[in-house]
């Protein structure tokens, strides 16, 4: 009994691994001469949920080929569950989206639109049986196959999937899954924490996101040269406070200024410098900018990432 219970232990533990573990930039068959392009790429980060999956070829496809070709299967999501013996285990609801495919012989153009919007999660694309318009030995395609992730959109932000915390830990960096130079734990705090706020939730997300870019620029080069980075935020958060403080006294100013400022916060602070070795980082910082004096700098949208101005708030 008690070699049963370890063996389907070690069965639960490989379904939840398998959950946590997915690689997104897996891919076959995806650099043949005869495919012009792929939509969406592989290993795509940042899919929309009603994204048709597109495939461009270089020659004519054999249209009776191309008939139920393309299947799209999700790799994560809800999971359902069933007992053996009154030991419940957990199983990828991971069925094969249903959708429509077409072909169009004019721009050699392989579609398949899915009859739903897609849930937040990762998808794996195969497209397989392919065969060309001319006959000859390599009258077959080898199959295609690759894999995509689809975000939760908050507000118009898009949060990167949820990031295993020892290896997101293991190294000074971390995991960036979106490869957008934020760290995707911050990332998905900031978005989470600011992309609803009451009041001006885009542009606190923005500059806060702003903050976190130039922070992990910090970490990965402790010195001088990076302060620009750190400047520049700090003169676009003061572009929109002075901007929205137009005409108000000094007090209002800085009343607006404390309920609004997202820059600097203890708590943003201690999520970007989580661990010894990033605070150690932020120490080497201080330290190559002390005894320094800065000359003032002008507050300017061009200081900003994002366009803030056309964020409607």
């Amino acid at each position: 009994m008690k070699k049963y219970l370890i063996s389907l232990a070690l069965m639960l533990f490989g379904v939840l691994l398998y959950a946590e573990s997915i690689d997104v930039t897996y891919a076959k068959g995806t650099d043949q001469v005869i495919i012009a392009s792929l939509y969406p790429q592989p290993a795509s980060p940042e899919v929309d949920a009603n994204a048709t999956i597109e495939a461009l070829f270089t020659e004519a496809l054999n249209p009776a080929s191309t008939m139920h070709s393309i299947t799209l299967k999700p790799l994560s999501g809800k999971k359902s569950s069933w007992g053996i013996f009154g030991f419940g285990i957990s199983k990828s609801n991971n069925k094969i989206i249903k959708g429509k495919t077409e072909y169009d012989p004019n721009t050699y153009t392989l579609r398949f639109t899915p009859k739903q919007p897609l849930k937040v999660g990762f998808y794996e694309v195969k497209i397989t049986h392919l065969m060309r318009m001319r006959p000859g030995p390599d009258m077959m395609i080898q199959p295609i196959r690759y894999r995509f992730y689809v975000p939760k959109v908050i507000n118009g932000f898009k949060l990167p999937p949820k990031p295993d915390e020892k290896k997101n830990n293991e190294t000074l960096l971390g995991i960036d899954f979106n490869h957008n130079g934020i760290r995707d734990d911050v990332e998905r705090w900031i978005i989470i924490h600011y992309a609803n706020d009451p009041k001006y939730p885009k542009t606190k997300t923005a500059i806060a996101l702003q903050y976190a870019w130039a922070s992990q620029k910090i970490l990965e080069n402790p010195t001088m040269e990076s302060n620009k980075y750190l400047d520049d935020v700090i003169d676009c958060q003061y572009y929109w406070l002075n901007k929205k403080t137009k005409g108000l006294s000094g007090f209002e100013f800085g009343k607006f200024s404390k309920e609004h400022s997202v820059i600097r916060s203890t708590i943003l602070d201690d999520k970007i410098y989580n661990n010894q070795n990033r605070i150690k980082q932020y120490f080497k910082f201080n330290t190559a900018l002390s005894g320094h004096i800065f000359k003032g700098r002008e507050e300017s949208l061009n200081n900003c990432r994002i366009n803030i101005d056309e964020l409607g708030e």
